[in-house]
C-alpha cells in the first residue's frame, strides 16, 4: 500500500516532486501531505506513524532521484 501511495503521489504531483528536489519553500510539506492523503484514500484509514515515516522517506527518495535525472 505504501509503494502504491508513493507512486500515485509522484505520478499526480510531478511539479511538487521537482520543487522538493529544488528545495523550494513549502514544496516538501505539500508533497509529504499529499502522500499521506493518497495513502488514506487507498487504505481507507490514516497511516500509522511507521507507515507515515515510510511514505515520507520514499517520497524524499523520489525527489532526490528526480534531481539525478535532470
Amino acid at each position: 500500500m505504501i509503494e502504491r501511495a508513493v507512486s500515485l503521489t509522484v505520478e499526480r504531483e510531478p511539479a511538487l516532486v521537482r520543487d522538493t528536489a529544488a528545495r523550494r519553500p513549502t514544496a516538501w510539506g505539500a508533497l509529504a501531505a499529499r502522500g499521506v492523503v493518497t495513502f488514506k484514500e487507498l487504505a481507507g484509514r490514516r497511516p500509522t506513524d511507521d507507515e507515515r515515516r515510510a511514505i515520507w522517506s520514499a517520497l524524499w527518495r523520489a525527489a532526490e532521484e528526480s534531481k539525478a535525472g535532470d
